[in-house]
């Protein structure tokens, strides 16, 4: 995958009153940045002087009807980190003005790139870039992954909720384009980007009841991902390979009649099968033109797993510290809590279900996941084995071993076997790539890196 690279623009630095009727401002900025660091640089205390930076400039006026309003002041900040790669991302025209009579701002920007889908973000600064230090929240507009190229990109800004009115003398806003965010346009609906990040894989000593063999490590992901926002359906796996090997298609775990539904998730599936399943859906992408040369759709590493499940979480589960009937598709007679424990509950509210359900009936984590905590588990391309020590870099597992490791918790686990953490091959060594099991499924990621 070709190298991250990041482009960065930032509007002038803004003065937030409540007294003044009108201001007079100046100001237009392109700002380009290489690499995966965002640096400032004062160029000026620009009143007009042409000599000190080759950047148009252009004269604005923003009248302001309430109290909340910013104002250009001539403060100019260019982000640098060495020479402009062919082909890197810029973010250009950066400005901001705020609706009359609002606390809504409108910050407009320019976008170039040979990438057609790019992830853009906004920071906001009260002490003129030093520090991008509100969390701003409540934006709107042209952000996120999938941005394409264009001019006048939009965002809306409720400053008035996020800097609820009080004096601010320099306020900043930054606009950064991600070519690693999503390089290619997603091929289905289905899959989610999933940026590329650090995070602390495994558990802390005082989640109760965890293994030893969840040992806490720093894990950096140099790159992102697709994965798929579902586990593989029934009716996606049997339309690609030709038959449906789940158990639950017309009866459940206690033999009971169901109705039939190829939106459940796939089971019975080894992970030669699961693995089979991404060759044929690499060639029938590329083949279809949705998938590029280069890119293919394989399993999800250990550490790309919990990654995703976590979604920025440091929680047991990505919705909290504990897990309840009704939160995922698991056996709710043992609840769990990470102060605690398992939870017996004798009368679950929500009843257990002996079977999987729909993909997608319970909530999505941050990036936009579902049932990453149980209705079946998940397998991983990792072998199973010991942690590495100290800092690492987009792991892989072992280079050989017995086992695959499995993720995720199913519909007939406690809650505990749910956590982001657990790694479901500790006391059940018999996940040899050819088991399969009417809990085990799985999902796919898409990435670069395939022949």
């Amino acid at each position: 995958m070709a190298e991250r690279r990041l482009a960065v623009g930032l509007g002038m630095a803004m003065r937030l009153k409540a007294d003044e009727k009108s201001v007079l401002g100046i100001g237009q900025l392109s700002a380009r940045q290489k690499g995966r660091a965002a640096a400032g640089s004062k160029l000026s205390n620009r009143q007009g002087n042409k000599n000190d930076a080759k950047l148009p400039m252009r004269n604005i006026q923003y009248r302001v009807m309430r109290e909340l309003f910013f104002t250009w002041v001539a403060v100019l900040y260019l982000c640098a980190a060495g020479p402009l790669q062919a082909g890197a991302p810029v973010v250009s025209n950066v400005r901001a003005a705020q609706r009359a009579g609002t606390g809504l701002v409108d910050i407009y920007y320019d976008l170039a790139s040979p990438s057609n889908a790019l992830t853009v973000s906004v920071a906001v600064s009260t002490n003129s870039g030093a520090a991008f230090n509100v969390s701003a929240a409540s934006l709107s507009g042209a952000l996120g992954s999938g941005i394409a190229p264009a001019t006048g990109h939009h965002v809306v800004w409720n400053a008035g909720t996020d800097l609820a009115p009080l004096y601010f003398p320099n306020v900043k806003v930054r606009v950064t384009a991600d070519d690693s965010g999503a390089p290619i346009p997603p091929p289905s609906p289905g899959m989610v980007w999933v940026p590329p990040g650090t995070f602390v894989m495994g558990s802390p000593a005082s989640e109760a009841e965890r293994y030893s063999d969840e040992v806490q490590h720093t894990v950096t992901l140099t790159h992102g991902f697709y994965m798929g926002k579902y586990a593989v359906t029934q009716g996606q796996y049997l339309a690609l390979v030709g038959n449906n090997p789940s158990y639950f298609q017309t009866r459940d775990y206690n033999g009971n009649p169901i109705s039939p539904d190829l939106n459940r998730p796939v089971e019975e599936v080894s992970w030669n099968d699961a693995t089979n399943y991404c060759a044929l859906l690499t060639r029938s992408d590329r083949g279809a033109g949705r998938v590029p040369s280069g890119w293919g759709y394989r399993l999800p590493t250990e550490a790309e797993r919990e990654y995703a499940c976590r979604a920025g979480t440091t929680t047991a589960f990505h919705f909290g510290s504990a897990i309840h009937g009704g939160m995922a598709n698991f056996y709710d007679y043992y609840e769990y809590d990470a102060a605690i424990g398992d939870i017996y509950v004798a009368n679950p509210s929500v009843p257990w279900l002996p079977r999987t359900t729909t993909v997608g009936s319970y909530a999505p984590n941050a990036f936009g996941l579902y049932d990453m905590h149980g209705n079946v588990w998940e397998w991983c391309q990792d072998w199973y084995g010991s942690y590495p020590t100290g800092s690492v870099t987009d792991p892989q597992g072992p280079a050989s071993g017995s086992n695959r490791v499995i993720r995720g918790g199913g519909w007939y686990d406690l809650g505990w076997y749910c956590r982001s953490a657990y790694r479901g091959i500790v006391y059940y060594i018999r996940y040899i790539p050819a088991y399969r099991c009417r809990d085990l499924g799985f999902r796919v990621v898409l990435a670069p890196g395939q022949p």
